[in-house]
């Protein structure tokens, strides 16, 4: 197997067809993810083009031990490709300006589990850099609203879809595991709460999960968001997308001083919009269970991101790290039934 890097992508694009010569190929690596190799390269023709090309690696860019198989790269190809068919089936267009969309598949090298997808503008911004700067703009989380509801009630009891993702190994080994089993063996007393989550995760088993949908995967281009990296995506619970994402925004509106109020308006926001589609696709009965399991799924991506195998980066400070574990175990140890109830529950421990 070749290993990728800049100074050798030309050559390789070049024999596979994708450049007429290896000199019209420009290569940078980007920065920003732990699992991955990638890398952006641009064709000068009369035509120029942009696709970034994807290797895994075999062990993650973290502090700690964290290794995955090589194979979810093929996962990652794969949930791509049926998430390009359901935004080409159901188009994303929030009510407040902006669209959603995905890459395009471009071409896969199974030998050397490489594949490249059309790359975004270069003029766009990664969303949580956005958020970091204090811009809390709801009509970017009203359209991941309705973004990721249309992929989970896109898929939402597809026997199909089901039967192509039903493997949760890679699922297991980079989020179970780092985050839950994690924080478990941190706080041997958590031992019990997590059994029970991952218990509910388990055994409610119902459309396409992104696992990895996060404002760091989400590019803004002019009025476009784009979500990328889709190597844990499985045939799962939907409550985990919905607990791994606020965890983003939960820890924002502590970190981010005197925004609390902001960062809650696009919470509530992004679940006034998802919950609104998918009643479109489920009973009110599945959308409350739902809901209770996605508030137990943020309490433990809240503990995980301070505890587990891949803490926040700038989370540095201890007592901001003290308020986001104690938001997480009051959620993780006593499930809450309504949504309404997160902005008390947050605003009580930031009072604290």
């Amino acid at each position: 197997m070749i290993t990728l890097e800049p100074d050798s992508v030309a050559e390789y694009l070049s024999q596979r067809g994708w450049s007429p010569s290896a000199d019209l190929v420009r290569a940078q690596k980007l920065t920003g993810g732990v699992s991955n190799r990638v890398i952006l390269a641009e064709c000068d023709q009369a035509s120029p083009r942009r696709i970034v090309i994807k290797q895994a690696r075999p062990q993650l860019e973290v502090e700690q031990l964290w290794e995955c198989s090589i194979d979810r790269v093929i996962r990652e190809m794969e949930v791509l490709e049926v998430c390009d068919r359901i935004f080409s089936d159901n188009a994303v267009h929030g009510a407040l300006g902006y669209t959603a969309a995905v890459p395009k598949p471009v071409f896969f090298d199974r030998e050397n589990y490489v594949y490249a997808m059309t790359a975004a503008p270069a003029e766009h911004e990664v969303w949580k850099a956005m958020l970091l700067r204090g811009q809390s703009d709801v009509s970017i989380s009203e359209t991941c609203g309705e973004l990721l509801a249309t992929i989970h009630a896109g898929s939402w009891r597809c026997e199909e879809t089901a039967s192509a993702f039903d493997d949760v190994q890679f699922f297991d080994d980079l989020r179970l595991d780092p985050y839950y089993r994690q924080i478990a063996r941190v706080h041997e007393e958590l031992a019990k709460p997590i059994d029970s989550l991952i218990s509910g995760i388990n055994t409610n088993r119902c459309c396409l999960v992104h696992g990895d949908f996060s404002p760091k995967n989400l590019l803004v281009a002019g009025e476009q968001i784009i979500l990328l990296d889709f190597e844990v995506g499985h045939y799962g619970d939907p409550a985990f997308d919905l607990g791994f994402f606020l965890t983003h925004l939960v820890i924002k509106s502590v970190f981010i001083e005197g925004r609390c109020q902001d960062y809650l308006a696009l919470i509530q926001m992004f679940l006034t919009t998802y919950w609104n589609r998918m009643t479109e696709s489920i009973s009110m009965e599945q959308l409350a269970g739902l809901q209770r399991r996605a508030l137990v799924n943020l309490g433990g991506c809240l503990i995980a991101r301070v505890d587990g195998k891949s803490p926040v980066e700038y989370l540095d400070d201890p007592v901001t790290k003290d308020t986001v574990r104690a938001i997480g175990w009051n959620l993780l140890n006593e499930p809450h039934e309504y949504w309404e109830d997160l902005p008390e529950t947050i605003m009580n421990r930031i009072d604290h």
